[in-house]
């Protein structure tokens, strides 16, 4: 069986007798690939929680959960306790590469298991994300919680008399007011919310609050030379929460700490006369706080009193002046007074030209 290999001969034949230059270009030229990255031996499992449809952990109830991944053969390999349920789900990182069964279990505030899941996932190098996972409730689901409601309201003082709820925070004295907000019952913890006092926060509006009986109180507080002074205070406000609505309670007068506040004591001499030989029948005495453009009071008092006790002031520098005016003349004085909290500034002012 010769004859069908001549042919094969012939042709290297004429391959041979080719000359080398033809020869050189009837090569191929072969590219070889770089072998692609190895498979990461290790990924991560990512997933999020619904509790029967709800992903909020503190409207579901829900304090914490326990996670467990088992690998295909049944083995623990991880296992997460006591989870605070927060952030909507969980991220469990190198984990070796294969089939696993995930099992969720969420808690509630009593410490009873609430909602139940699980499911099956395939890591392979990279995070393999479940995504949200549906957990079932277990028994009677958890109450939902408590409807809220608000309360707000306006802030006065009553100052300088029992008469006047005075509403320039500046004018009462007034730089802060705290706001105590105390649960009667079970309905939680009580806290303090303070507002600053000017012109642009004159009341407040508490919200959040579970339905419920409440106790409120308010408490103004100034300042005498970088101090704090309690200078005002509503008594205890009860009042009714509803969920869904907002109570106003309008305006709170709150009543002076008539302990903190001072008096003056204003006495009066001449320099160089007297009442009836300058004519006059009256000094006219103002006191104006530092810091205001106008006097905060102004009086007219008998020239021949000698003295005269003005009451309830804000602790604060003020600038007394005294000015006796008759047909013969005029007298006056002024005098700087460092009023204290529960203090009585005494003033001695010497009428003179």
């Amino acid at each position: 069986m010769v004859t069908p290999m001549r042919p094969i001969i012939k042709t290297l034949a004429r391959l041979l007798a080719l000359p080398a230059a033809a020869v050189a270009f009837t090569g191929c030229i072969i590219h070889e690939e770089d072998p692609p990255p190895p498979v990461n031996p290790f990924g991560d499992i990512a997933f999020n929680w619904s509790f029967a449809g709800e992903t909020d952990c503190a409207v579901a109830g829900v304090d914490f959960v326990d996670v467990v991944i088992q690998n295909d053969f049944g083995e623990v390999v991880l296992e997460d306790d006591n989870e605070p349920c927060v952030g909507g789900g969980l991220i469990f990182t190198d984990l070796q590469n294969g089939l696993y069964a995930v099992d969720v279990t969420a808690v509630d505030f009593n410490g009873f298991v609430a909602y139940q899941g699980d499911f099956d996932i395939r890591v392979n190098g990279d995070t393999a994300d479940a995504g949200t996972v549906v957990l079932d409730a277990i028994g009677n689901p958890p109450p939902p919680p408590p409807d809220e409601g608000s309360v707000g309201f306006f802030w006065s003082f009553l100052y300088p008399t029992d008469n006047t709820a005075e509403t320039d925070c500046a004018l009462a004295g007034v730089d802060l007011v705290d706001v105590t907000v105390t649960p009667q019952g079970t309905n939680g913890e009580s806290f303090t919310q303070t507002s600053e006092c000017d012109d642009q926060h004159q009341g407040l509006n508490i919200d959040n609050l579970n339905e419920g009986r409440y106790t409120i109180r308010l408490h103004a507080v100034g300042q005498y030379e970088g101090n704090d002074v309690d200078l005002y205070d509503s008594g205890d406000i009860v009042v009714d929460v509803l969920g869904g609505q907002s109570v106003d309670l309008g305006d709170r007068s709150l009543a002076r700490i008539d302990e903190s506040f001072s008096d003056f004591d204003v006495a009066w001499t001449f320099a160089d006369t007297t009442c009836a030989s300058l004519g006059a029948d009256v000094v006219h005495l103002t006191f104006q706080r530092d810091g205001f453009d106008a006097p905060e009071d102004a009086l007219d008092v008998d020239c021949g009193a000698a003295n005269v006790v003005r009451r309830t002031f804000v602790p604060a520098h003020y600038t007394v002046t005294g000015v006796a005016a008759g047909d013969n003349g005029t007298r006056g004085a002024t005098v700087p007074v460092p009023l204290a909290p529960a203090s009585v500034g005494q003033v001695d002012l010497v009428l003179a030209p």
